[in-house]
């Protein structure tokens, strides 16, 4: 009896439909193991959640993501031994955390080596800087250092804006989508299906994420660091695409173009690691201080403040396109610019609230 082979959309729909099934598969599963033995994330110090939350829905997600691209990159991708190793060394990390609390440097440690796989290993890795700043392709130790300095950086910037509901898996999907498309107009059939195994896992998750019934959960670290994982490997391949002439629109700035894909994660970690610094604080220590938190502090529900962020995400994907022939560091210094000024405002907007509601109350300001 023949094989059966399927190529093209088909596999990447399969890739989608599998991915969702199986998370949505195992994350009641999950919850009922949470409750039962206990292991419920509790409210306290810098989270802002109410009630004990059953945490650990990265590994449904995880396993929806992982079996719909195994099933659907068949035959389109060399590096899948490498990537889904990889992927398992980060996800034992995560659990690891999320039950035990692992040492910061630790898990730190894990993500360099995950990262130096990837370098080391496949064709993942930055050969070229697109002529910024006037450098075409880079030696090998460049390639190396850079990729795994921004494999380890989206990780980590990933894993820091997961603290509302539905922000790290809605900023995950909407960069799937990106990418997603971008690749399969390109013909890269193989991280197409990578895109579309890991939007079916997190469309899934975010149904039960935002809901606020029993069958509420969180990824905790087991999903955001691979999700953050992932999401460095499509933005390399995007720009390596690029880079080898084999994308369907011949990009200008593409590493610009790629950073307002991941704009939320990427400047709200540059923004928070600023102000540890200039506060003298530990850059791994959790805080309350991000842009999320900010907009909690307007009074504004879980839901509206991702929807907004979402959507601000969308709109800097869609401007950096429009600006993509201004060139890599015109395009970056506009992003920054607009960042910045919408921090300012929203942190403006947060004190004049705070200072009418202390004046009502006769309650202290917070900072």
């Amino acid at each position: 009896m023949s094989e059966l082979v399927i190529t093209g959309w088909p596999t990447i729909l399969l890739a989608f439909v599998s991915s969702s099934a199986i998370t949505w598969y195992y994350i009641p599963k999950i919850i009922k193991v949470v409750y039962k033995k206990h292991l419920s994330d509790r409210p306290g110090n810098h989270k802002i959640h109410k009630k004990d939350t059953p945490t650990l829905g990265g590994i449904g997600i995880f396993a929806g993501f992982i079996f719909g691209f195994l099933i659907g990159v068949n035959g389109y991708m060399h590096t899948v031994s490498y990537f889904t190793a990889a992927a398992l060394i980060l996800f034992f990390i995560g659990l690891n955390d999320d039950l035990l609390n692992l040492n910061a440097w630790k898990k730190f440690l894990a993500e360099i080596v995950t990262a130096f796989i990837i370098a080391l290993f496949t064709d993942l890795h930055f050969t070229s800087f697109h002529g910024f700043l006037g450098v075409g392709e880079v030696p090998a130790w460049v390639s190396y250092l850079t990729t795994v300095f921004i494999i380890v950086l989206i990780i980590n910037a990933v894993n820091l804006i997961d603290g509302i509901d539905g922000l790290a898996a809605s900023v995950g999907a909407i960069a799937s989508i990106f990418f997603g498309i971008w690749f399969y107009l390109s013909g890269d059939y193989g991280f197409t299906a990578m895109a579309a195994a890991l939007l079916g896992s997190l469309v899934v998750f975010l149904y039960f994420n935002i809901s606020n019934g029993r069958m509420k959960i969180f990824m905790g670290d087991t999903g955001s660091i691979v999700i953050g994982f992932t999401l460095a490997v499509m933005a390399i391949r995007f720009n390596e695409l690029d880079a080898a002439g084999r994308s369907f629109r011949d990009l200008a700035s593409t590493p610009s173009v790629s950073i307002a894909v991941l704009i939320v994660p990427l400047y709200d970690t540059l923004r928070v690691i600023m102000l540890r610094f200039r506060n003298h604080q530990n850059i791994f220590k959790a805080d309350n201080r991000h842009i999320h938190h900010l907009i909690l502090r307007l009074g504004i529900s879980h839901r509206m403040a991702t929807l907004y962020i979402v959507l601000f995400n969308a709109m800097m994907i869609i401007l950096a396109l429009l600006l993509d022939g201004i060139g890599i560091l015109w395009l970056g210094l506009v992003l920054l610019v607009i960042c910045s000024l919408t921090s300012f405002l929203l942190m403006h907007a947060v004190k004049r609230r705070e200072a009418g509601l202390a004046r009502v109350t006769g309650q202290p300001e917070m900072h």
